[in-house]
């Protein structure tokens, strides 16, 4: 086998070689310990399988410029941040070499290794964050190019306390923020009252879509304003000037895990500065000034289908 030259070094042991048209290699799998110096630390892309729940080798991706993309580690290593070094199994770059997400944890979730074994093995990490500090088990981090936090995904059975433009709040899922450090979206843990531009509503997601903490239900812009959110809680009469009148509810329809069970389905509203729009839809889009709103109760117990689904 020939030597592999990249900018790290001569690669001496590996397969599965693929390339970019220009030749660099663009992904490949390390058959040897290499150590790799990065701006971030030192690193040694795995490069065997072991009984921590890997049981497949996993690739090593370049850029074009020949700077690392992504990588999985042997072992864990201490990866510098803007909040001190964290610990990690997987980590990203931007194209600059700029750390960009990293893992805690990298198993391989499979029929012999679950989430609860991978949950087992995480441990708590302490962040001073702008919204306030946070201790809990994390699935990953996503960084700006200046080094602070884009988002944070948390383990589906961590919950932390958070401070938002609304006040502190209980959050599960993930939170996400802008540059600046600011809260731009959080997964509210619980109904929690917000103020709206049509009146207060109870913002909760009872399935929030995804695993990632990088887009949540309860949205908010630069100003601290919210912009988005879901609701199980409330239902919204709109009422035209012409003396029409449209209701929008939460829905119900039957759980995937059981067909004598119907689950709520939450009601998506987001907000501009002058519109309001209903469940994602450009043709359920109204002017604030041309319409007027009254937010009552839904009325009905919200099912939560995650919950139904683990019923045994």
């Amino acid at each position: 086998m020939k030597l592999l030259k990249t900018k790290y070094g001569e690669i001496p042991g590996y397969q599965n070689l693929e390339k970019y048209a220009s030749g660099n290699p663009a992904s490949l799998i390390f058959t040897e310990p290499i150590k790799i110096e990065t701006p971030v630390g030192v690193i040694v892309p795995q490069y065997s399988v072991d009984d921590h729940g890997r049981r497949a080798l996993k690739p090593v991706n370049f850029y074009d410029n020949g700077n690392l993309k992504k990588a999985p580690l042997q072992e864990a290593a201490d990866i510098e941040t803007k909040y001190g070094k964290i610990s990690a199994e997987l980590v990203m770059f931007y194209d600059d070499e700029v750390l960009k997400k990293l893992f805690p944890l990298n198993g391989k979730l499979s029929g012999y290794w679950g989430e609860k074994d991978e949950y087992a093995l995480a441990e708590d990490l302490e962040l001073q964050l702008p919204c306030g500090t946070i201790k809990a088990k994390i699935i990953n981090l996503v960084f700006y190019k200046n080094g602070n936090i884009k988002s944070i995904t948390l383990w589906p059975q961590e919950t932390v306390d958070a401070r938002t433009p609304l006040g502190t709040m209980r959050i599960h899922v993930g939170i996400s923020f802008y540059e600046d450090g600011s809260v731009k979206s959080v997964e509210p843990a619980e109904p929690y009252t917000v103020d709206t531009k049509i009146g207060p509503i109870s913002a909760y997601d009872n399935d929030p879509e995804g695993i990632m903490g990088d887009i949540n239900s309860l949205q908010f812009n630069n100003q601290g304003d919210v912009t988005a959110l879901s609701t199980t809680q409330n239902a919204i009469i709109l009422r035209n000037e012409a003396g029409g009148e449209i209701r929008y509810t939460p829905y119900r329809k039957e759980s995937l895990c059981s067909e004598n069970v119907a689950v709520t389905i939450p009601l998506q509203i987001e907000f501009t500065d002058e519109t309001v729009r209903f469940n994602h839809s450009v043709t359920e889009e109204y002017n604030l000034s041309e319409c007027s709103f009254e937010v009552i109760e839904y009325g009905r117990k919200a099912v939560n289908p995650f919950f139904i689904c683990n019923c045994h």
